[in-house]
């Protein structure tokens, strides 16, 4: 019985993955893209040997059924890293798993760092509760940034906005030193000027309260798989030669047209 065809317009990491869940169906796939790279938004340019990612993508997910796929697609690590060797890190490596430093084709385990740069010094992002965090805003901007956040659990603003949004979980002071700026020259829009359901889907659970409980858990060791806020994630998954690599095993599979 000859397989039935479908044609996917666009080759971003939707078009690539419906064509991936659908080529186990045997439909025979032809995706159309517009542009001469796949991947779309998660795509990986190469520039003079060096790779960019347009857009960071990390890859995690709480639904276990994302993890499973990404997971046949590409192997996780199965040995150190030369730079986990060199930095003494620890991370969960799988049995039998290929070693970076000779395959290329792999998925590899790695520690989330972001930071801001404010007032001449680096902070944790998202807003840590360390000591090096309170130790750079001193001690009248950490008081203020304590009273404006306990205003908020008494005092919420009606939520018409992003900034609405942000105020209500971190206080005014913590929105105005963190996330006022940084989302304005990011999206070129200031947050008064964004839905509020865009910083839902952005920042999700993300809160005060999401941090405070976040870092107790930790501390009693009591932090729960799958239950950790997306935005505070401490590994992800990211293939070696960035996302490209991982949206090119699934193109090989389909026939693809320039459009």
């Amino acid at each position: 019985m000859e397989a039935k065809k479908v044609v996917i317009i666009g080759a971003g990491p939707a078009g690539l993955t419906a064509a991936y869940e659908l080529l186990k169906e045997n439909y025979e796939i032809i995706i159309l893209e517009e542009s001469e790279e796949i991947g779309g938004i998660a795509r990986t340019v190469k520039y003079h040997e060096h790779r960019m990612d347009i857009g960071g993508h990390r890859f995690f997910s709480k639904d276990e059924r994302v993890m499973n796929m990404w997971r046949e697609i590409m192997p996780l690590q199965g040995k150190n890293s030369f730079d986990d060797e060199k930095l003494g890190r620890q991370k969960p490596l799988v049995a039998k798993g290929p070693d970076p430093e000779k395959e290329d084709q792999v998925m590899l385990v790695r520690q989330r760092v972001s930071r801001i740069y404010y007032l001449k010094k680096f902070f944790d992002y998202p807003i840590s509760m360390k000591k090096e965090t309170f130790t750079n805003m001193g001690f009248i901007r950490t008081m203020k940034a304590g009273f404006s956040y306990l205003k908020t659990i008494f005092v919420k603003r009606k939520e018409n906005s992003l900034e609405d949004f942000y105020i209500n979980r971190f206080g005014k002071v913590l929105y105005s030193m963190f996330f006022e700026k940084y989302t304005e020259k990011l999206w070129g829009r200031h947050p008064s000027q964004i839905s509020a359901d865009w910083g839902a889907q952005r920042v999700k659970g993300l809160s005060i309260k999401a941090v405070l409980k976040d870092m107790f858990a930790k501390a009693f060791g009591k932090k729960e798989d799958g239950k950790v806020e997306t935005s505070l994630i401490e590994q992800f998954w990211y293939p070696k030669f960035g996302p490209r690599s991982i949206m090119g095993d699934i193109s090989k599979t389909s026939r693809s047209k320039r459009c």
